[in-house]
């Protein structure tokens, strides 16, 4: 928004000698999207080679009109399948994003879903509403707003700068990293559950 990450990806940070770190940012868990029983998408056979790499494809893009939908196999191995599809709305008018993830499992799963904010977002959790603000570019002393509106069955916490495990992290180049907000949603998925996330933009 105005050239700053609201929704950001939390980077790189390292490739070498800080194990925790360097598996943290290439989790699922560090990246804004749905991570089921606790595993990532893709297994990880050491810190440049990935086992099982999750596949993804493109259902339905039509940049015009603003939406975007695609699905992948992450997680549609094992003894119970499960597939995550996201949808992604943007209605410029109204100035707001919906996100809409669908899970497809035959089995109870716990689910996870992530969104880190860019480093320079301050988060007022309520409930399973987040109150965002940053400063504004151009205009000292003012702000930019926004609320993100999270699915309701899950259950919210807000998390910054936590080492053990790590959680709450933005590395904008090779070796620096930052606090910056995550907002983690903790539930249930069975059969088919659908998760909707409103981000709309106040100022």
């Amino acid at each position: 928004h105005n050239g700053v990450d609201v929704l950001a990806d939390p980077g790189t940070y390292c490739y070498h000698g800080q194990p925790e770190w360097r598996s943290y940012f290439r989790s699922t868990l560090g990246h804004n999207t749905v991570q089921l029983n606790g595993s990532d998408q893709s297994v990880s056979g050491g810190p440049f080679l990935w086992t099982r790499h999750a596949r993804s494809s493109v259902l339905f893009a039509d940049p015009p009109a603003g939406v975007w939908q695609a699905v992948h196999d992450g997680y549609a191995h094992g003894d119970h399948p499960a597939v995550h599809k996201r949808t992604v709305e943007l209605f410029e008018q109204l100035r707001e994003l919906r996100i809409v993830d669908e899970i497809y499992s035959s089995a109870l799963r716990r689910c996870s879903i992530a969104f880190h904010l860019g480093p320079t977002i301050t988060a007022e959790l309520v409930g399973g509403t987040a109150w965002l603000s940053w400063p504004h570019r151009k205009i000292p002393g003012a702000c930019h707003t926004a609320v993100l509106v999270l699915p309701g069955d899950l259950t919210w916490s807000a998390t910054r700068g936590q080492t053990d495990p790590p959680l709450g992290w933005y590395s904008e180049s090779f070796g620096r990293r930052e606090p910056a907000t995550t907002l983690l949603g903790i539930g249930r998925a069975r059969r088919h559950t659908t998760f909707t996330t409103l981000l709309r933009f106040t100022s």
